[in-house]
């Protein structure tokens, strides 16, 4: 039977600072397309709010930016032969001409009514891929009869 050697071995040493140097641009490399990858989605992402005074101002700024624009529609919406829908909206004192080339809006879209246009600016049109309709807070019930339902009574039994 032979005998096996149990004597403790050197381990070889690296050289001073080499793996650490390389772990450090490692994570340098990494903090940067982190870094990189953060500031795209914050710039590229941003929408703006805007009321119509306030888009009608800044338009020169905003050039081809995405943003929402509020206002109260004061024409009558027109449909084109392509198709979209020519509108104004107003707000503070200023006006902007809406070409709607998006979805269809909802039944609630007309004169009168305020509305929320997402989009961009092309030249002095405003060019909307959605309009979102604000209907008034009021509810007025279509068919009153249709249903009787009354709420039970709360009690504090458990």
């Amino acid at each position: 039977m032979t005998e096996l050697d149990l004597s403790p071995r050197e381990t070889p040493t690296r050289a001073s600072g080499v793996g650490s140097l390389r772990n450090w641009i490692i994570l340098g490399v990494l903090m940067l397309a982190a870094g990189v990858v953060l500031y795209q989605a914050l710039t590229t992402s941003r929408v703006y709010f805007l009321n119509v005074d306030e888009a009608v101002a800044r338009r020169a700024e905003l050039a081809d930016d995405t943003l929402n624009m509020q206002g109260t529609v004061i024409t009558e919406p027109t449909r084109t032969s392509d198709g979209s829908i020519l509108f104004t909206v107003s707000f503070g004192g200023a006006e902007a001409d809406v070409r709607h080339i998006g979805t269809e809006p909802s039944s609630l879209f007309a004169k009168g009514e305020r509305v929320v246009a997402k989009g961009h600016w092309e030249g002095v049109s405003f060019v909307s891929s959605q309009i979102l309709v604000k209907h008034s807070e009021q509810y007025v019930e279509d068919n009153p009869d249709r249903v009787d339902y009354e709420l039970p009574e709360l009690t504090d039994e458990r």
